[in-house]
């Protein structure tokens, strides 16, 4: 009798320990596949391209930083021309607004933009880029900002830019903005990624990143 409770209870623990690594198993596979997932949620950030585009990038970017002009004014034109244009290629901007206070402010412009004429946005980001100066000056004020509405982009509503541009509305778009960027460790700018994957902002990485990527697709 004591050698036949003997086996059952061999069996039983037996069974508990399979169910047991199995359940590991299955929570570490759900985890590994859970860190290849895109990390991203697309359908609220200023976009540029194709929704359909076979691949997806990010830039997190400060209106304030030098690295991001100098990708606008290098990348940036080369990018679009091959894969943005060609419907290759949806990009992403994120806000990262980490340099000095006007940053926010700067992040916030972007923001009243968008919410009012899309394709304006992109605009403002090569105008902001472009008139950029130094890091240790706050030149990303109203008045900078309302001007370059004004001269620049005559397709927005000068009054309602005002009204949002300090609003609720848009200093909490720029903080989820900067909540991702905590979230997936953001270090500096220009920070890319390439259907959720970190990618060197270099045109030659980018070109191999977004292939790979497309032939995954």
């Amino acid at each position: 009798m004591k050698t036949k409770n003997f086996s059952v209870l061999l069996i039983i623990f037996s069974m508990a320990f399979l169910i047991l690594a199995g359940t590991i198993g299955y929570s570490i596979v759900q985890k590994k596949k859970e860190s290849q997932k895109d990390p991203f949620d697309y359908t609220n950030q200023q976009a540029l391209g194709d929704k359909d585009a076979p691949v997806q990038m990010v830039e997190f970017g400060d209106f304030k930083c030098p690295a991001c002009r100098t990708w606008d004014a290098t990348v940036f034109p080369q990018l679009k021309k091959d894969y943005i244009d060609t419907g290759k290629v949806q990009l992403h901007f994120i806000n990262f607004a980490f340099i000095g206070k006007d940053s926010d402010l700067g992040a916030q412009a972007g923001e009243a933009i968008y919410k009012q004429n899309k394709a304006a946005f992109w605009k403002f980001y090569d105008e902001v880029y472009q008139s950029q100066k130094s890091t240790d000056e706050e030149w990303l004020t109203e008045a900078f900002l309302i001007d370059l509405v004004k001269t620049k982009l005559p397709e927005i509503n000068l009054e309602q830019f005002k009204k949002d541009l300090n609003s609720k509305e848009m200093k909490e778009l720029v903080q989820k903005d900067k909540d991702i960027a905590l979230k997936l460790s953001v270090q500096g700018a220009p920070t890319v990624y390439v259907n959720g994957k970190p990618s060197n902002p270099d045109y030659d990485s980018l070109k191999k990143a977004i292939e790979q990527a497309a032939e995954k697709k």
